[in-house]
C-alpha cells in the first residue's frame, strides 16, 4: 500500500513553505503531501515564541490556515482598518496563490496548514460548474470562521498524529472536498448551481471498480487511476462511488482490505507480515491498527478464533459491515 511521505522535507517542495519552516522559532510537528509535489499539502505546524512570516505573491499553492490555539497573529502587510486582521483559535485565514500576505505571531500557538493546488482548484471548476478554470478567482478572506474548514483541520490534526500512515487516497479527497469549497464559498463562481446533477455509480460500474480494486489489492491505488477505470474525473467518481457505497473509496478499500486479510487468517498458515503484504496494508501493525478499529480484535486474535475454518462466503465489504 503506498504511502504518502511524512517529512518535513517533503513540504519544502512547496514553494513558499521553505522559508517558512526555516524561519526562526518554527517547528512542522508533522505533515503529508505527494512527492510530486501534487494536489495538496498539509502540516500541523507549532509555533513556539514569536515568529515573522512571508508568504510571496503568484505561487501556484492557495494557502489556508487554522488557528489550533495560541498566542494572536496579526496580518501585518495590512493597515489596521483591515477587518479581521487578527487571529484567534477557532478562526480560519485564506491567501489565494496570487497574494503575498505577512504575518506576526505574538507568542506559541499551533496552526493547521493547508496548500491547495490551483492548477485543481481550477481543474474542479471546470468539472463542477463548466467553465473556463483559468478565469476562476479565489477571494483572499481574514480571520474568520468557518465550521466546515474547521472540520477538515481537526480531523487531519488527529490523522497527523497518528500511527496509521495516510495514504494518497485520503490526500486526495481532502484536495477535492477543500477545492469544491473554495470554490462554492470563496470564488467569483460562489452561489452558481453546478452545470450537470451528480449520480450515483451503477451497479456494473461498482463491480467494476471493486474487481480492479481486488486484482490491484497490494498495489498503491490513486483516485484518478480508479476513476479512468470507468472513465470517469476524479470529483465526479469520488461523489458518484461515495453516492453509491455510503463510503469514501478509501474507507472502501479499507474495508475490501479487511476483509481478505480475515480470509487468509480463517484459511491458511501464512504469516501475519505475509498477509499484510498480500492485502496492502504497508505494515503489520497497519493491519493490527485497522483490524482494532474495525473490528475490535487483533489479527492474531481473530485467527485464533476462527481457527483454520474458511468462513462462509459473504461478499468483501459486507463481512466488515458498520465499519468506520
Amino acid at each position: 500500500m503506498k504511502v504518502v511521505s511524512q517529512s518535513v522535507g517533503s513540504l519544502r517542495k512547496i514553494d513558499f513553505v521553505d522559508a517558512l519552516l526555516r524561519s526562526k522559532g518554527v517547528s512542522a510537528e508533522n505533515s503529508v503531501t505527494f512527492e510530486d509535489p501534487g494536489a495538496v499539502g498539509v502540516a500541523c505546524v507549532s509555533y513556539v515564541g514569536p515568529v515573522h512570516t512571508f508568504k510571496p505573491a503568484n505561487q501556484i499553492y492557495h494557502g489556508i490556515g487554522y488557528r489550533v490555539c495560541g498566542a494572536q497573529t496579526v496580518r501585518i502587510d495590512k493597515p489596521r482598518s483591515f477587518p479581521r486582521g487578527t487571529g484567534r483559535s477557532g478562526m480560519t485565514a485564506i491567501v489565494p496563490a496570487s497574494e503575498e500576505s505577512a504575518w506576526l505571531s505574538k507568542g506559541p500557538h499551533e496552526m493547521v496548514h493547508f496548500y491547495l493546488s490551483s492548477r485543481l482548484v481550477s481543474d474542479l471548476a471546470a468539472e463542477i460548474y463548466g467553465v473556463d478554470g483559468n478565469h476562476v478567482e479565489i477571494q483572499e478572506a481574514a480571520f474568520h470562521i468557518d465550521e466546515s474548514l474547521a472540520r477538515y483541520a481537526m480531523i487531519f490534526r488527529e490523522r497527523l498524529h497518528d500511527p496509521e500512515p495516510v495514504t494518497e487516497l485520503e490526500l486526495n479527497a481532502v484536495a477535492h472536498l477543500l477545492g469544491a469549497h473554495l470554490l462554492r464559498r470563496y470564488s467569483n463562481l460562489a452561489r452558481r448551481p453546478p452545470s450537470r446533477i451528480d449520480r450515483k455509480l451503477s451497479t456494473a460500474e461498482l463491480r467494476t471498480v471493486t474487481d480492479y480494486i481486488l486484482a490491484h489489492l497490494d498495489s498503491a491505488l490513486r483516485l484518478s487511476e480508479l476513476a479512468a477505470v470507468i472513465g470517469m474525473d476524479q470529483y465526479r467518481f469520488a461523489r458518484a462511488f461515495q453516492a453509491a457505497t455510503e463510503d469514501t473509496p478509501h474507507k472502501y478499500l479499507m474495508r475490501l482490505r479487511i476483509a481478505h486479510a480475515q480470509d487468509l487468517l480463517a484459511a491458511s498458515d501464512l504469516s501475519l507480515s505475509t498477509i499484510a503484504a498480500t492485502v496492502g496494508f504497508s505494515s503489520q501493525s497497519h493491519m493490527t491498527l485497522a483490524f482494532q478499529r474495525n473490528l475490535s480484535v487483533t489479527p492474531g486474535r481473530y485467527r485464533s478464533e476462527r481457527g483454520n475454518v474458511v468462513r462462509e462466503e459473504s461478499g468483501p465489504v459486507r463481512s466488515v459491515a458498520g465499519a468506520a
